[in-house]
């Protein structure tokens, strides 16, 4: 009789195994659901298998923040979107440790519940969604086990319900002449929930949204060569935001719009940061944490810093060796690591070569960072040099001779494509930087996708409308005191942010709406490991003695970050620290007056001092004062329309 009951038992398992589609049928008319909730039990994710259709919605507290929505892949050969039959789940608690060299801080908690749902689809093939669920958002992701010696991801049906009564701050995601995506438009400020895009390229990560009691962030994390990179489609109706692949047109229509690799191959993470307030998005680290550990071994060579950089105020100089030397001079002078040589710099004119001037920065013990062109079929951009970065060989043989130079790092333009090829292109880069002990900067690129925690050496990029559109963008200026800190909380919450900040000189043609202590806050308000100073050398020169004195030490790698006030597109109030000193920059994105009291309980006891560069009595002037503060009260600071302040808090018995 035991044996007996023991080969039914046999029998009965088999069954779960068969892709028989009738059994399957029966079996998937009833709903099943899974809840995974944050390490708090503040978040709770609810799964639910629905007649074979995979759905999900997320509730923080007693809210409901993402509304139920589909999930599911269609493949070249499979389909994952529906009749599902599930098999069985895992569950294991994420808690670890880890460092980063550049970002919000430098020790960072990951900590996380993770469930693994497994799934057969009708031919019996596999697939399994990964939750992770953290005290500070939701994550989850599609793994393709052993299924066929290789897919191809036609189209992603996942989706993000928003409660239609939320605000949005979206960004369009190709530009407006082409479908380049370089993640360079303005973002709405506060725009209905379920607005389309205005063109069929898209919606941009990341995407923000405030419900009525909460702020909602959704962008996605590492992302690597077995897939491409994603964003949302442009119709929305109802507030259900759909994940679309790239566009056809991107890299000049070369390559395929597919993801296509051999199994087993992840996804990326979708990626949902949430919280009551807009401190936690703004502090969160979660694109981080579920990016994959460093691949480096040894890191000590990374070495982020601060830079000048001659473009901004004379496009020609990058290939004049004489203005490129006034530059190493202004590094040296304001005691910043590096100085940036920009595009063409291998036609070098005025009385030397590009090793002539790594030579004369090396006796200066300032290093150069090299500007190169991406190259290959995928953009025609003319500045050089080009044709080396997309090509193994040469770039392998480029970075060793750059070693031997003593140039430290590389900024690489005009990728122009999020396909997958394009995201090849990207690692390999930074795996053959990393060979030859080379930082890596990216420019005219996609978006941050956790990379800086897997590769180290990539300590900034760009994705984002930065100070160079002053040079040509017409509008740039008006929108820039709303825009600047709408990126605060959206672009520079994934990732670093090579803006190029702090320009107090003009462009003739687009003089600056905001105040030169608005500028100087930049430096705090904008995360990046490369600090790039991007005015003429003069107009530093000539500044006040204190804000020269605050140039000089402010950091470009923090070992944490406070949200201190703010608003989106309205008014941002951060507090830094590096060691036992805090730096504190504030922003009005309003063109009013604007007075703030400063909480500062995140402050040790103790005596402090505090240098306060703030608006004087015109936008061009920053009026600075010294004082000791000892926490017996909040300060109050008032800043110009589009104006703003910088502190550089420092304990007394440091001093």
């Amino acid at each position: 009789m035991h044996m007996k009951l023991i080969l039914i038992r046999l029998f009965l398992f088999s069954l779960s195994y068969i892709p028989f589609h009738g059994f399957a049928e029966q079996y998937i008319s009833k709903e099943i659901q899974w809840n995974i909730y944050s390490p708090d039990h503040t978040i709770r994710v609810s799964v639910s298998d629905d007649s074979g259709v995979i759905y999900y919605y997320v509730l923080q507290g007693a809210d409901t923040v993402i509304r139920k929505s589909k999930l599911g892949i269609i493949t070249d050969k499979y389909d994952f979107s529906k009749e599902l039959y599930y098999v069985r789940s895992d569950s294991a608690r994420i808690d670890r440790f880890y460092t980063m060299i550049i970002g919000k801080r430098k020790y960072n908690h990951e900590l996380a519940n993770k469930k693994t749902l497994h799934f057969r689809n009708r031919q019996g093939k596999e697939i399994d969604i990964i939750f992770r669920v953290s005290d500070d958002g939701v994550a989850f992701r599609y793994f393709f086990p052993r299924t066929a010696n290789s897919l191809s991801v036609v189209s992603e049906l996942t989706g993000f319900g928003i409660d239609i009564s939320a605000k949005a701050w979206l960004m369009k995601y190709g530009l407006p002449t082409n479908y380049a995506p370089a993640y360079e438009n303005d973002y709405t400020n506060g725009s209905l929930v379920g607005q389309s895009s205005p063109d069929s390229s898209g919606w941009a990560f990341p995407s923000l949204f405030k419900t009525l009691n909460h702020f909602v962030l959704i962008t996605e994390s590492d992302l690597d060569e077995h897939f491409f990179g994603s964003h949302l489609k442009q119709d929305c109706e109802g507030g259900n935001y759909e994940i679309r692949g790239p566009l056809s047109g991107e890299a000049l229509g070369h390559f395929s719009t597919m993801a296509s690799s051999t199994t087993p191959f992840y996804s990326p993470w979708r990626v949902i940061i949430l919280g009551k307030s807009l401190g936690a998005i703004i502090e969160s680290n979660l694109v981080y944490d579920l990016a994959a550990p460093s691949r480096i071994a040894d890191t000590r060579w990374i070495k982020p810093g601060r830079s000048s950089w001659s473009w901004w105020g004379d496009h020609g100089s990058s290939k004049n060796f004489t203005s490129l030397k006034k530059f190493i001079d202004l590094a040296k002078e304001m005691g910043w690591e590096y100085s940036l040589v920009d595009a063409n710099w291998d036609i070098m004119e005025g009385g030397g070569t590009i090793e002539d001037l790594a030579k004369y920065a090396n006796k200066n013990n300032i290093r150069l960072t090299l500007w190169y062109n991406s190259g290959g079929i995928h953009n025609t951009v003319t500045e050089r040099p080009r044709e080396i970065m997309s090509n193994p060989e040469k770039r392998k043989k480029e970075f060793t001779k750059l070693n031997k130079w003593g140039v430290k790092g590389v900024k690489i333009d005009f990728f122009d494509s999020d396909k997958q090829q394009i995201i090849k292109l990207y690692m390999d880069i930074l795996k053959d930087a990393a060979a030859a002990k080379i930082m890596v900067i990216f420019h005219g690129c996609t978006l941050p996708r956790g990379w800086s925690r897997t590769y180290p050496n990539l300590i900034s990029m760009e994705a984002v409308k930065g100070a160079e559109q002053y040079g040509w963008d017409s509008a740039f200026a008006n929108h820039a005191p709303v825009g600047n800190i709408i990126l605060v909380c959206t672009r520079n919450v994934v990732g670093p942010m090579d803006y190029t900040p702090v320009t107090f000189s003009d462009y003739e043609h687009q003089p600056h709406k905001t105040s030169n202590a608005y500028e100087l806050a930049e430096t705090i308000l904008f995360e990046s490991g490369m600090l790039h100073f991007a005015d003429r050398a003069e107009d530093y020169q000539k500044a006040d003695p204190k804000v020269k004195q605050f140039m000089k030490v402010v950091p470009s790698t923090w070992d944490d970050t406070r949200f201190v006030d703010g608003y989106p597109g309205k008014l941002m109030v951060l507090a830094r620290r590096k060691g036992s000193d805090w730096f504190i920059g504030a922003a009005n994105g309003e063109a009013i007056e604007k007075t703030v009291q400063l909480n500062l309980s995140f402050l040790s006891k103790g005596s402090y001092t505090i240098l306060l560069m703030k608006d004087g009595a015109s936008p061009r002037e920053i009026k600075s004062s010294e004082f000791e503060y000892r926490g017996q009260h909040k300060p109050v600071i008032t800043m110009l329309p589009n104006g703003g302040f910088t502190m550089w808090i420092r304990p007394q018995s440091s001093n």
